[in-house]
């Protein structure tokens, strides 16, 4: 009876192949989690950290295809160079539009998560319009106008969510493991950012017309409904009632008051986000129209950064656990000058990608540890403001620099345009380095003592921060 059994069940074969199985998909669990170290949270809290990161990948294959073909989409229209300045510009605006409301709703919300579902629902609703308009009004000035107010709106209606995104994602993050969960989750979102701009490439190039575009903004609307259904799964940590003192909302001159090291931690973001902005809305169209590239080309340049960003996430993150995220901004914030300097003097599609692959890289532990700072920088309980007043300040300055930039490239070309952002940052990033590094918590010995002081203050059932995922 037992070699029957053996032979028809597979015997110790088929147990080891079900071992393995198992094992696989514990990992594969762990992984999507952050890493090992999650073995020592609850069931609930591993659950929360597996969906927030199918979230990030869905949502970043939509903003990847948004981010590579909205402005071609609109040149395709019929747009103009000032005028994909102008909705950059507008787009930039919307920031600080959204930004106090959204933060007064979140500072008094019980829960977060409607405050989260209910403009990600809202913001694919607009790019479904957006999608289309050029099938229900003809060509023209009206159909660009039209395009521009939907794109803004959707920017607007997005950023109204920011201030309870953040605060409920410090909440659910265990702050000694932020640069290791956030490191492993962006690796898995630029790895579905480089596939869904691959499948879009293609989809363009063999469709004539607008309507490739149509179809990649498409797969771009699939993909933000997916991360929706993923955040709805999210278990959100419950808040404690506020008394109705607390609900009071101070005045931001009060709000601000001995907070320094927040006010010029903004002022340097907002400079540094006006340079960047002179340059970032071009890239992609001046591959399109002076370039000459291809779509397929342009998706494969973007994708280059993308898979770029993979090994960086890898590099940063346990350098920003370890060192602290202002190393991280500054070592990389003297290196991103460099990629609009060399966009300067393109002039066949191929040498957009070493460029593309140096930015990736660098920019991946930019907006890691640019993150991380903002979350050490902003007290919890009144995170929701500051994110407010923070995300505010960067977005004037973002509007101005995409104003700026669509200025000089419809006077002077892309060219000089590119040169001018590269100094720019590099004047921003040297300014960083002399006052951000003073002053920012994570910097110099006062930053290392602060950081100790933390792994102490840390729950001693957790381990310190070690080079395994």
């Amino acid at each position: 009876m037992k070699a029957l059994w053996r032979m028809t069940s597979g015997g110790p074969r088929l147990g080891w192949i079900t071992t393995s199985l198992f094992r696989w998909e514990r990992l594969a669990r762990l992984f999507l989690a952050g890493g090992r170290w999650t073995m020592q949270l609850g069931t609930r809290a591993r659950r929360s950290l597996r969906w927030l990161v199918w979230d990030g990948m869905f949502a970043n294959i939509s903003e990847s295809i948004l981010g590579a073909y909205q402005s071609i989409y609109l040149l395709e229209l019929g747009a103009s160079r000032a005028e994909i300045g102008v909705l950059s510009s507008l787009a930039n605006l919307a920031l600080p539009a959204a930004m106090f409301p959204g933060g007064k709703l979140a500072a008094r919300a019980q829960h977060l998560k409607p405050l989260v579902i209910v403009p990600a629902i809202l913001v694919r609703l607009l790019l479904l319009l957006l999608i289309l308009a050029p099938l229900v009004f003809p060509a023209g000035r009206t159909l660009i106008v039209i395009a521009i107010a939907l794109i803004v709106a959707r920017s607007l209606v997005a950023n109204l969510m920011l201030p309870a995104w953040t605060t409920m994602i410090s909440d659910i993050v265990p702050g000694q493991w932020r640069g290791r969960y956030f490191s492993s989750r962006n690796i898995l979102m630029g790895a579905s950012g480089f596939l869904g701009l691959l499948l879009v490439g293609q989809l363009i190039d063999r469709t004539t017309g607008i309507g490739g575009y149509q179809l990649a903004l498409g797969v771009a609307l699939l993909a933000g409904l997916a991360s929706i259904y993923a955040f709805w799964h999210i278990e959100e940590p419950s808040r404690p009632a506020l008394a109705k003192g607390e609900l009071a909302v101070l005045p931001l001159r009060q709000l601000l008051k001995g907070q320094g090291r927040f006010v010029a931690y903004c002022a340097v973001a907002a400079l540094w986000n006006l340079t960047v902005q002179i340059s970032g809305p071009f890239f992609n169209v001046f591959l399109a129209e002076e370039v000459r590239a291809s779509a397929s080309v342009i998706a494969l340049a973007s994708a280059a950064s993308t898979l770029a960003s993979l090994p960086g996430q890898r590099v940063f993150g346990p350098l920003n656990d370890r060192k602290g995220s202002v190393w991280v901004q500054r070592l990389t914030g003297f290196w991103i000058p460099v990629v609009p300097a060399l966009w300067g003097c393109i002039t066949q599609p191929w040498q957009a990608f070493p460029l593309q692959i140096l930015a990736g890289f660098m920019w991946a532990g930019y907006n890691l540890a640019a993150f991380n700072s903002l979350l050490e920088l902003t007290p919890a309980e009144s995170r929701p403001r500051f994110v407010a007043v923070y995300q505010a300040v960067v977005g004037v300055g973002m509007a101005m620099g995409a104003a700026l930039g669509g200025v000089l490239a419809q006077a002077w070309g892309y060219r000089p345009m590119f040169w001018i952002s590269g100094v720019g940052r590099l004047v921003v990033a040297m300014a960083f380095s002399v006052l951000i590094v003073g002053i920012n918590p994570l910097g110099g010995p006062r930053g290392r003592t602060l950081w100790r002081s933390r792994q102490a203050a840390a729950p001693k059932d957790l381990p310190e921060p070690t080079d395994e995922a």
